[in-house]
């Protein structure tokens, strides 16, 4: 027998995504790729109710907002340490949590990691484009207070629970393994060896769209390569004049800043966006121990 739950935005606190498998696919279109900023943890929310790892799931940043649910059906939270409650009262994330009649869910500003996943059985009832029901098309509306949409699900999943929740949340100084870029052998050694043995702090300009670190060593001076835009993916690190930026999931699909290092792995790049405000980033490469 079908079950249907609405969820409702109240407040979408810190900013709130749709997000899903992305469209990775359309970049020679000039499209972003889209995703999740941490995919672990929207397959853990996903895996949680026996949904494909893509299936869409609400990304939640820097603040848990309030979300009004009301029906029947099953919810998973995974991703940062947001105090989330029902109806007030304080719940387990990272466990599979039944919802019937309405319910308010709410919580708190991050206290530890800085995005959170809220994957809803069942299917959503969001206009599709390119493969994605994500924003950033014609279409498909931005999550903003009075946005909602309806999720039927056909049975349930039995309950399960991931206890292993520290995995989500970044150690106090993040380092992240990288190789070379395309443009790494054009830097000064100076520069090569402040890339790599420096302490970087995530600014808070950063977004989806990428990661802008700020230098706590001052860099030698140096004058940047003269670069023709150049194709660029998500866990691309560009050096701009201004310190690094580490490319997201909304990462534009051309730049024309040196690209100086590139994300050894995924995982990297979900335990990079894990990270607060004006927390530690540091790089290392590859093989060098």
């Amino acid at each position: 027998m079908a079950q249907t739950l609405s969820l409702q935005c109240i407040r979408p606190g810190g900013g709130a995504f749709v997000v899903d498998g992305g469209r990775p696919a359309s970049r020679h279109l000039g499209v972003s790729s889209g995703g999740p900023a941490d995919h672990r943890a929207m397959q853990a929310a996903n895996q949680l109710l026996n949904r494909s790892d893509d299936a869409p799931c609400l990304e939640m940043t820097l603040a848990a907002g309030e979300w009004l649910l009301s029906g029947k059906g099953q919810i998973a939270i995974t991703g940062a340490d947001m105090n989330w409650r029902l109806n007030g009262q304080l719940i387990y994330p990272h466990s599979v949590l039944y919802i019937d009649g309405d319910a308010l869910l709410s919580g708190t500003a991050a206290r530890r990691g800085m995005r959170s996943y809220l994957s809803i059985r069942g299917d959503w009832g969001l206009a599709l484009r390119l493969g994605s029901r994500e924003a950033g098309l014609p279409g498909i509306p931005a999550v903003r207070a009075g946005w909602a949409t309806k999720i039927t699900a056909q049975g349930e999943a039995p309950f399960q629970s991931d206890l292993n929740v520290g995995r989500f949340w970044p150690q106090e100084i993040t380092t992240l393994k990288v190789i070379p870029g395309p443009e790494y052998d054009w830097l000064p050694v100076t520069i090569k060896h402040w890339l790599m043995n420096s302490s970087f702090l995530v600014d808070r300009d950063s977004n989806r769209q990428g990661i802008r670190l700020k230098a706590v060593e001052k860099p030698p001076s140096f004058t940047l390569p003269s670069l023709l835009s150049s194709p660029v993916l998500p866990g691309t690190v560009q050096l701009s004049p201004v310190g690094p930026i580490l490319l997201g999931p909304e990462a534009q699909t051309v730049g024309g800043y040196p690209r100086a290092l590139l994300l050894a792995d995924l995982d990297s790049l979900s335990t990079a966006f894990q990270q607060g405000i004006d927390e530690v980033i540091r790089f290392n490469l590859a093989g060098a121990g």
